[in-house]
């Protein structure tokens, strides 16, 4: 074996160590809170001691908004949780938007969402804070397996506005390379099927 052969083989040995060990020890739900919260994205996990609602109340508590400061673009959500339902975002007051997604992106951290969730609007005109609703069957390993989730989702009714929402990593904001980033401060609240 020749020198170079050596670190070849070993960078090689090295690699498939670490896909094992992930593939063993990481499903697609721990990835994705890892990479999740990370970038200080805030995973909420509903059990039986709990509700949506409770949860719900704490984050308006939290954060002190009041009725007007919160909003849906969803019907049965704006009725479920008691806020204002609105049909497009252009109000200065909403600090934030409550909404569901189509799937959680394990391999990124990142949220896929389509014009089912956010209509018409783009993720930069969303505002500052997005409290998602999702459930523990929404987790695909990354995009190319939420597109294909989507296409057998809607078979008839392709949805259109797909994009992917990401966390806003506090670590970067002064980093001049993310201006313009349409990054939004992000609660998931996860519960089961």
């Amino acid at each position: 074996m020749g020198f170079w052969n050596f670190f070849r083989d070993k960078k090689k040995q090295d690699s498939d160590e670490i896909e094992s060990a992930i593939s063993k020890d990481g499903t697609n739900d721990l990835i994705f809170a890892k990479n999740f919260t990370s970038f200080g994205g805030r995973f909420i996990f509903i059990d039986e001691k709990n509700s949506t609602n409770e949860i719900f109340q704490k984050i308006i508590e939290e954060n002190q908004w009041s009725d007007e400061n919160v909003c849906s673009l969803d019907s049965n959500i704006s009725k479920n949780l008691n806020v204002r339902l609105i049909r497009k975002i252009d109000n200065d007051n909403v600090k934030a938007l409550v909404t569901e997604c189509e799937f959680l992106l394990s391999n990124t951290g990142r949220i896929l969402i389509c014009n089912k969730q956010i209509k018409s609007n783009r993720i930069e005109d969303l505002p500052p804070v997005v409290i998602i609703l999702a459930k523990s069957n929404q987790f695909v390993s990354d995009v190319s397996e939420g597109m294909t989730g989507l296409k057998n989702k809607y078979k008839t009714n392709f949805p259109s506005n797909i994009t992917t929402i990401n966390v806003k990593n506090k670590l970067n904001e002064d980093n001049f390379l993310t201006y313009g980033n349409s990054a939004k401060d992000i609660y998931l609240i996860l519960s089961d099927d």
